[in-house]
């Protein structure tokens, strides 16, 4: 499995590559991202056990690599997000490699490309106050569930109740709509450079605000075999995600994290399924 998960690296670090280049072409602010700054500052490249690879920009970026990429993307690529897939679930945006497979568990009948991706977080600001911040969380939550589009199952009971409640509330032709609301909401504090800034990916993200002057500076790290992008202060933000960061976790914590049931570096999945139709 260390080949198998070592190819993966390697043709997910050729897709950070192109990336990398696309952004200096456009001036485009990045990061790599959680377990990748991790990555590239315990290990000099990937953790050792790690299966993907993150990045971060500033919303205002997000927004423009979005649209540059939609429209003079480099060939082989697919830009992946809500707006492009409506079945797609999660709030953020991936850069699929056509011609690959990446099939995680429960992604099996899935009706986007599933190929071996890279994965592109946006970096909001979050309002000062209590209960703004209060507001802002819920507007999260309910952005993320209209993205999701299902119950959470490990919510608690109120949570799984007021998401139902929400879902039937508005069905799916209203959610894309009430998506665009929403974010237009949870962005209006993003030109206020006092605000803390947050990922509102998740809820873990959205309760863990990082520094206001996060993409202040960048500098380059080594990561594999090339330099990438990280904040200037990863110290700061390493130590807010993590803790003591330079301590691995025990070896029984060392695995792949996203359970891939299928990888192909030569196949789209669409590919594969009629293969084995035939």
């Amino acid at each position: 499995m260390y080949d198998i998960l070592r190819q993966l690296q390697l043709t997910q670090l050729d897709i950070l590559t192109d990336i990398d280049k696309f952004c200096a072409e456009y001036n485009l602010r990045y990061s790599l991202y959680a377990g990748t700054l991790l990555g590239a500052v315990r290990h000099k490249g990937f953790i050792p056990w790690d299966d993907d690879l993150d990045i971060c920009m500033p919303r205002e970026d997000y927004d423009k690599f979005i649209s540059l990429w939609q429209n003079e993307s480099p060939a082989g690529y697919i830009l992946q997000n809500k707006e492009s897939s409506p079945n797609f679930t999660p709030s953020f945006t991936k850069i699929r490699k056509e011609h690959t497979a990446f099939v995680q568990q429960g992604e099996e009948n899935a009706n986007y490309h599933l190929g071996i991706f890279v994965d592109i977080f946006p970096i909001d600001r979050m309002p000062n106050g209590k209960l703004k911040r209060l507001i802002f969380t819920y507007r999260c939550m309910k952005y993320q569930l209209f993205t999701r589009e299902f119950v959470p199952p490990k919510g608690s009971f109120a949570e799984k109740a007021v998401s139902a409640v929400l879902l039937a509330m508005y069905p799916t032709e209203k959610r894309m709509e009430a998506r665009k609301k929403l974010l237009k909401k949870i962005t209006q504090q993003n030109n206020n450079k006092n605000c803390e800034c947050v990922a509102i990916e998740i809820m873990s993200t959205i309760r863990q605000p990082l520094p206001a002057d996060l993409f202040g500076g960048l500098v380059r790290l080594n990561f594999e075999s090339g330099k990438f992008f990280c904040f200037k202060d990863w110290d700061r933000y390493l130590t807010i995600k993590y803790g003591n960061y330079m301590t691995p976790p025990p070896e029984s914590e060392r695995e792949w994290k996203h359970h891939p049931v299928l990888i192909d570096f030569e196949n789209n999945y669409d590919e594969i399924k009629k293969g084995t139709d035939k």
